[in-house]
């Protein structure tokens, strides 16, 4: 699947290829914004990357809130702002990221009172410049301890894939979070699967166990598909039918289970 450009720029970040990075912080990227209608405008861009806040869990959320707030104090602190304006939004383009905007008692009164984007024209103010915005950057690091990271920054966190309203990946996700396991919930159902997601599963378990041959999606689709399977065309089908991927899928950094059974999860979570 495309990816969004909230995605792409956390893929450059990971790699040390966005510029805009002021550095890695515990739950995400915080990056200057594309454009500076005020001064010290900056994102923070969750990574690992999920649709929502309410997608992240236990400590990761806790992170994620409590490093929108350290970045907003630090922008106090650099820039002399007034005050600061947070903004989650995350419609466009559907993945975790808030707009944290210093705002200052310099501002003309009517867009002082407004929100950024009725304010200003976003589009068309002063674009981000490496050398222009260095100063800031370098202030911004220094206040928060933080510096732009590489690859070996990219979280280990583990995602529950599965659809919401299946009733075994809603007994997943309680046993998840009875027991304390911060996780990322992705909807496949929703969001979909790459090719290269479902690719790498099949080397990890083979097609046969990722494969859901006993639910509706499957036994709903023409003879013809269901007929003479291999892993080419399995991975096609579900790529073509999320649905029919069995669910859960539990991602770990060293392991992947299919299927949720209790006495499985206590085991390989410890």
């Amino acid at each position: 699947m495309t990816q969004n450009v909230i995605q792409e720029r956390v893929e450059l970040a990971r790699r040390g290829a966005y510029p805009k990075v002021i550095g890695r912080m515990a739950s995400g990227w915080l990056v200057v914004a594309d454009t500076q209608p005020v001064e010290g405008y900056c994102i923070l861009l969750s990574d690992p990357v999920v649709p929502s806040i309410n997608d992240l869990h236990g400590q990761q959320r806790l992170d994620y809130l409590q490093d929108v707030v350290r970045v907003g104090d630090a922008l106090l602190k650099v820039t002399g702002a007034a005050r600061i304006n947070y903004e989650t939004w995350c419609n466009q383009a559907p993945s975790l990221h808030t707009h944290i905007v210093p705002r200052y008692a310099t501002e003309a009164q009517p867009q002082r009172l407004q929100p950024l984007c009725v304010a200003y024209d976003i589009a068309k103010s002063r674009a981000f410049d490496a050398q222009m915005d260095l100063a800031f950057m370098q202030k911004m690091r220094k206040a928060l301890d933080i510096q732009p990271g590489t690859q070996t920054d990219a979280p280990q966190a583990l995602t529950l894939y599965g659809i919401k309203n299946c009733d075994t990946v809603r007994k997943a996700r309680n046993w998840l979070e009875e027991h304390d396991v911060a996780y990322i919930f992705h909807d496949y159902k929703l969001a979909g699967v790459t090719r290269q997601k479902l690719e790498d599963w099949v080397a990890q378990v083979g097609w046969e166990k990722l494969l859901n041959k006993a639910g509706t999606t499957f036994r709903k689709l023409p003879d013809a598909d269901r007929a003479d399977l291999t892993e080419k065309k399995a991975v096609a089908l579900m790529l073509a039918h999320p649905t029919l991927i069995k669910r859960p899928v539990l991602e770990m950094p060293q392991d992947l289970l299919v299927g949720f059974k209790p006495d499985v999860y206590a085991q390989a979570l410890g």
